[in-house]
């Protein structure tokens, strides 16, 4: 077993971040002139370490992103709102903080992208449609707010659908811009799989997060709901909409995890123990492999690479689990319609009702048949999706997590739609947490992800789990 150390330092404090396995090691492992080449291609951790190794330097970083947006951008059209002069006066401040030895935090100078049903202070919020009066954001959204008292800085705006549903926008996926990039959240995966930022966040209120890095080929977490705030988000659904992060890696959402959950402030920690949990896990693997749907629906490269990867992982001597998904499963999508389109409806009422006209077909289907669920089906929905929970996190108990694709296919050609959203739609309306990562290409070279889905609350122990499969992968492929 090898190890090495990250170390973090800012305000005169250090933060210690063990990584185990060669190929981990070798991931956070880099040089001066790798670093220069392409920092923009670098993870969060990586760039972190080089900035405070003096390798490296946020205006050379911020510059690096800005020179790929300016090459990529008129194909993949993953940004709404740039804040280029915005960002560069931000880089050129935490420079001459760190010069003084003062680091804002773990995300010192780190360049994010927010999806645009976020608000950021003074920045336009459009959600992605002509229905939502546009206005400037007077304060931040909560979890941006987070991001930013860590050290990030906000780059811009990325595309979403309209009001994050399924009316594609005008992102290409950067691997073939004849593909989408999935959605909702379509610019915040484009842009994170393009190497035009280093993380950007995203939601998902069905398959807006997993599937949009699958498409793509970014990792990132989908935590469980009411898990991280959503105050200052664009609603479409209170018990479904989660807040998501798109990454280079796992432990890169790691990272944004803790500095954004809720339940603790990453501050009182500072110099004392890491922000992310030790990626060793603490005893052998044991994970459920999910079948019914996510058989049934999974194309042929998907399921091949499903099967490849479980063996790769018992030959690594992880448990694979069989056993079946609990009786009331297969009603798990028609539920999560029913929900998703009466919260929808409610919380569309007002504005749907003076600008209905503006609204696009999808998210006017939504609240057109959420306007006709009865009580007493959204009530069912709702019973039922509390018992599937419950039933769940029973089976979920003695193992580490439930790994299946993390969608049915590779991103599927054309831009009208944003693709098959069955794998995701179970884990946003269970509420669970879920950490993706990209496991290999198809015959056409486009990238295929896995999925692992905890628990409730098992966040911290998932993303160690879903750290070292993604290790084991050992998926290094970038968009050209």
């Amino acid at each position: 077993m090898t190890s090495a150390i990250v170390t973090t330092v800012w305000n005169n404090r250090i933060l210690c971040v063990e990584r185990h396995q060669g190929n981990i090691a070798q991931r956070q492992h880099f040089t001066r002139a790798s670093a220069m080449n392409s920092p923009n291609s670098l993870s969060i951790l990586q760039a972190a370490k080089a900035m405070r190794d003096g390798q490296l330097s946020t205006v050379e970083l911020m510059n690096a992103c800005l020179a790929r947006i300016d090459k990529r951008e008129p194909t993949v059209q993953a940004w709404v709102h740039l804040d280029r002069e915005g960002a560069l006066a931000q880089a050129y401040e935490c420079d001459q903080e760190a010069a003084n030895g003062n680091w804002r935090g773990p995300l010192h100078g780190i360049p994010i992208g927010v999806k645009d049903i976020y608000d950021v202070e003074h920045m336009p919020t459009r959600g992605g449609t002509d229905a939502y009066v546009m206005r400037e954001a007077e304060h931040d959204a909560a979890s941006v707010a987070r991001l930013r008292h860590a050290g990030a800085i906000v780059l811009g705006k990325t595309v979403t659908t309209a009001f994050a549903t399924g009316d594609a926008g005008p992102t290409t996926n950067p691997w073939n811009s004849a593909r989408t990039p999935g959605g909702s959240s379509s610019g915040s995966g484009a842009a994170v799989g393009d190497r035009m930022c280093l993380a950007a966040l995203g939601t998902q209120t069905a398959g807006s997060v997993i599937r949009p890095c699958s498409y793509n080929g970014t990792a990132g977490m989908k935590p469980g709901h009411s898990r991280i705030s959503v105050d200052g988000i664009i609603a479409l659904s209170w018990r479904l909409d989660h807040v998501g992060m798109l990454t280079r890696d796992i432990d890169d959402a790691s990272l944004l995890w803790q500095v954004m959950r809720d339940d603790h402030d990453w501050r009182d920690d500072a110099g004392e123990t890491s922000l992310l949990p030790d990626v060793e896990p603490a005893r052998p693997i044991r994970l459920w492999r999910l079948r019914g749907l996510f058989d049934e629906h999974a194309s042929p490269s998907m399921s091949a690479l499903m099967d490849e990867q479980c063996k790769l992982l018992q030959s690594r001597g992880v448990e694979i689990v069989e056993r079946a998904l609990p009786a009331g499963f297969e009603d798990v999508l028609d539920h999560h319609k029913v929900i998703m389109s009466a919260e929808a409806a409610a919380s569309h009422a007002d504005n749907f009702a003076t600008r209905g006209d503006l609204y696009p077909p999808v998210i006017t289907d939504h609240i057109r048949h959420g306007q006709s669920v009865s009580a007493t089906d959204y009530l069912a929905a709702r019973q039922h999706r509390r018992e599937m929970i419950k039933l769940m996190n029973r089976e979920l108990i003695d193992v580490d997590g439930a790994i299946s694709p993390a969608a049915a296919d590779a991103a599927p050609t054309g831009l009208a739609h944003t693709g098959d959203r069955t794998f995701n739609a179970p884990s946003s309306y269970l509420g669970m947490p879920v950490v993706t990562w990209p496991a290999g290409l198809d015959r056409d070279n486009m990238p295929l992800g896995l999925q692992i889905m905890g628990g409730v609350g098992s966040e911290d122990e998932l993303l160690k789990v879903g750290s070292w499969c993604e290790a084991l992968s050992g998926f290094d492929s970038a968009p050209a």
